[in-house]
């Protein structure tokens, strides 16, 4: 296969996947990576959305091990810093997916999804001035995201401020509209 044709090749076989992660068809996707990734095995992107289909599908060890070969690929790269945070956080490893995540930061300090699983952080350990902090970046950076308006919320409320809470959940239900989703009540997510 010439190199053109498989470069065309694992591209289209990484959209499909991305698309069948999009609909839940997780085993699907890593099936179609695996072969995108038996082609050319030198694209950390392939490795880093099947880590996500595997972390999806709840294969917790087979989505580190992309995401730290990913890493070895492009060792600065705050998705895949990112990636490895969110692994640390579903295994309730708050240490380590609060150094993931400040990592990503620092390589990207505009990295606003960062800034709001930073902040999850911050709030689960009880840390309400630090999780204030990160979930206001997060917003500063993307006004529309919703999930860091709703997370701000709640800790405006754990903070007692409730004038700031009623401010973050018009902001949140602005978000939700502008992105089409459902503005149900501030207590569904």
């Amino acid at each position: 296969m010439a190199n053109s044709e498989k470069n065309k090749t694992v591209a289209e076989l990484n959209n499909r996947a991305a698309s069948l992660i999009d609909a839940g068809r997780h085993q699907d996707a890593i099936e179609l990576l695996t072969k995108a990734l038996s082609l050319d095995p030198s694209r950390p992107g392939i490795l880093f959305n099947r880590a996500e289909a595997h972390r999806l599908s709840g294969n917790i060890e087979a989505a580190r091990k992309d995401l730290l070969s990913a890493l070895q690929m492009v060792p600065d790269d705050p998705e895949v810093l990112h990636g490895l945070g969110l692994l640390a956080y579903e295994q309730d490893d708050f240490p380590s997916a609060r150094e993931f995540y400040r990592k990503a930061l620092d390589k990207d300090p505009a990295f606003a999804p960062a800034w709001n699983d930073l902040g999850v952080v911050e709030f689960r350990s009880q840390h309400y001035d630090s999780a204030r902090d990160c979930f206001e970046k997060a917003v500063a950076l993307d006004a529309d995201f919703s999930e860091a308006w709703f997370n701000l919320a709640d800790t405006y409320e754990e903070l007692g401020m409730d004038e700031k809470r009623a401010h973050a959940l018009a902001h949140l239900r602005m978000a939700r509209l502008r992105s089409g989703e459902t503005p149900d009540s501030e207590e569904d997510e």
